[in-house]
C-alpha cells in the first residue's frame, strides 16, 4: 500500500515543480527615514565604541550588502549569487569622512564618543552639514567558566574515564542606536541588538581558545549586521521562485527546452518559449504563470501581476493565489523603495514574431562534430547548388521536410536543405 501512496504521490506531484531561479532580492529597511540622505555617525560610548562604528559604517557602504554578506573577519561568507535587479543597491546614504568629523569634533571640544544627547547630536550635525546622526552605546561582557569533564577511553580491553580540564568562554555585546534628525533635534530610530559567542576547548586545547578581544569585536560586528543596518537601509535577500514544467504532450519539448534556458540563467531565451505558448493557448496556465516567475525575478512587478492574474483566472491554483500575494507585496516595497532613491529598472523582454517562430520551431541536429561541415542545398537535391557549409553537430531550425530533404534556417538566416542521412 505504502508503494502504491507513493507512486500515487509521484504521478500527481512529482512533475510539478521543475526548476527553480534561486536569486537575490531587494527588501526595504525596518525603518524607512524620510528625507534622510546625508549621514554621520559617532563612535558609540562604551568599550569597543569605535569598533561599532566602523563597522556600521561600512555597511552602510556596501552596494549589494547581503549577496555578499561581511567581507573578512569571523562573518566571512562564501554566500554569493546574483540578482536580475537593475539598479537596486543597498548604499543609500552619504556617509561623512571620519577625517571630516574628527576635525569638526576637534574645533567643538567633543570627543569622538562625547556626544549623549540629542541636542548636541543636532548641533554637531548642523554644523557637518548632515541629515542625521547616529549614536549610540555598546556594552561587552566576558565570562570564562572552567569545568572537569570526563570522557571514555579503552585502555586493555576496558573502558576507562579519562578527565580533563576545560574553559568555556562566553562573551556578549549589547548595543543601542539612536538615529537623530539635525533639523528637529527629536529621535527617528532606536534599535538594539544583542549576541552572544561561545568557544570551548579542553586539555591541550586550551591555549587554543579564541582571544576575548577577538570575540568581542565578532560579537559587535554581528550586532550591526543582523540588527542596526538593516534597521533604516535596504538588504539583499536569497529568495527562490519556482517554474513549472507544461505537462501537455505539445508543448513537452519547448516546456524542457525552457526549463534548460532557465537552468543556465538565459531567462530572455526562456520567456520567448513561454510567450509563444501563451499565444497560441491563451488558457495555459503554467505558462501564464512562468511568465509571471520570469518577471518578478527583473522586477516587472506590475506584469508578474498581470500573469500571474491570468494563470489564477484559469486554475483557481493555491500556487497562483501565493504569487500574486507575493508580488502584491513587493509592488508595496518596490513603492518604499523609490523613496529611498532606489529605481529598479524595468527589463524589456524583447519579443517579436520572428523570435517566437525561431523559440518553438521544431529543431534539427547535425551529424559529426565542429570540425566536419554540412553543404546545406538550394534544392532538396544532390545536384543543386550549395548555399553555405555548416559545422557538424549543431542545431537547425527546420522549416518543412520534402521526403528525405529538410528546408532549415541557420542562426544567421540562411536557408537551405539537408538530407536526412547527414541528421544526427
Amino acid at each position: 500500500m505504502k508503494v502504491l501512496y507513493l507512486l500515487l504521490f509521484i504521478l500527481f506531484y512529482g512533475g510539478l515543480k521543475a526548476q527553480e531561479i534561486e536569486c537575490f532580492v531587494i527588501e526595504p529597511p525596518a525603518q524607512i527615514l524620510p528625507g534622510i540622505q546625508k549621514i554621520a555617525v559617532m563612535d558609540f560610548s562604551g568599550s569597543y565604541g569605535r569598533e561599532l562604528s566602523d563597522y556600521l559604517i561600512s555597511a552602510l557602504l556596501e552596494s549589494q550588502r547581503g549577496i555578499t554578506e561581511i567581507k573578512g573577519g569571523f562573518f566571512s561568507s562564501s554566500k554569493e549569487g546574483k540578482t536580475y535587479l537593475d539598479g537596486a543597491r543597498t548604499d543609500i546614504y552619504t556617509i561623512v569622512e571620519r577625517s571630516r568629523l574628527n576635525a569638526v569634533l576637534s574645533e567643538q571640544n567633543l570627543s569622538t564618543s562625547g556626544i549623549v544627547d540629542e541636542s548636541q547630536a543636532a548641533n554637531l550635525g548642523k554644523v557637518l552639514g548632515v541629515d542625521a546622526i547616529i549614536i549610540g552605546t555598546v556594552n561587552p561582557n566576558s565570562k570564562d567558566s572552567k569545568t572537569r569533564e570526563a570522557y571514555k577511553v579503552k585502555q586493555n580491553g576496558q573502558w576507562v574515564d579519562i578527565y580533563e580540564d576545560c574553559i568555556t568562554r562566553n562573551v556578549s555585546a549589547e548595543a543601542r542606536m539612536r538615529i537623530i534628525n539635525v533639523n528637529t533635534g527629536q529621535i527617528i530610530g532606536t534599535s538594539e541588538a544583542g549576541y552572544v559567542v561561545e568557544d570551548k576547548q579542553c586539555g591541550d586545547n586550551i591555549p587554543k581558545l579564541i582571544s576575548t578581544e577577538d570575540m568581542t569585536k565578532q560579537a559587535v560586528q554581528a550586532c550591526v549586521y543582523q540588527k542596526f543596518v538593516n534597521y533604516f537601509a535596504p538588504t539583499f535577500s536569497l529568495k527562490e521562485f519556482e517554474v513549472f514544467d507544461i505537462d501537455l504532450d505539445e508543448y513537452e519539448d519547448l516546456s524542457d527546452k525552457a526549463i534548460e534556458f532557465v537552468d543556465n540563467g538565459d531567462l530572455d531565451k526562456a520567456y520567448v518559449i513561454y510567450y509563444g505558448i501563451v499565444k497560441e493557448d491563451p488558457y495555459n496556465d503554467v505558462a501564464q504563470y512562468n511568465l509571471g516567475v520570469l518577471n518578478e525575478v527583473v522586477g516587472n512587478y506590475q506584469s508578474a501581476l498581470e500573469f500571474y492574474q491570468a494563470a489564477y483566472n484559469i486554475d483557481d491554483d493555491d500556487d497562483y493565489s501565493d504569487a500574486i500575494k507575493s508580488v502584491t507585496r513587493a509592488i508595496e516595497f518596490n513603492t518604499a523603495l523609490a523613496t529611498l532613491g532606489i529605481n529598479i529598472q524595468p527589463h524589456n523582454y524583447s519579443v517579436s514574431e520572428e523570435q517566437i517562430k525561431s523559440a518553438t520551431s521544431e529543431k534539427i541536429r547535425l551529424t559529426g562534430d565542429k570540425s566536419d561541415r554540412i553543404d546545406l542545398k538550394t534544392e532538396p537535391t544532390s545536384a543543386s547548388e550549395t548555399v553555405v557549409k555548416v559545422p557538424g553537430g549543431i542545431e537547425l531550425e527546420m522549416i518543412e521536410q520534402t521526403g528525405s530533404w529538410y528546408k532549415v534556417k541557420t542562426f544567421d538566416g540562411k536557408i537551405g536543405y539537408v538530407n536526412e542521412d547527414d541528421l544526427d
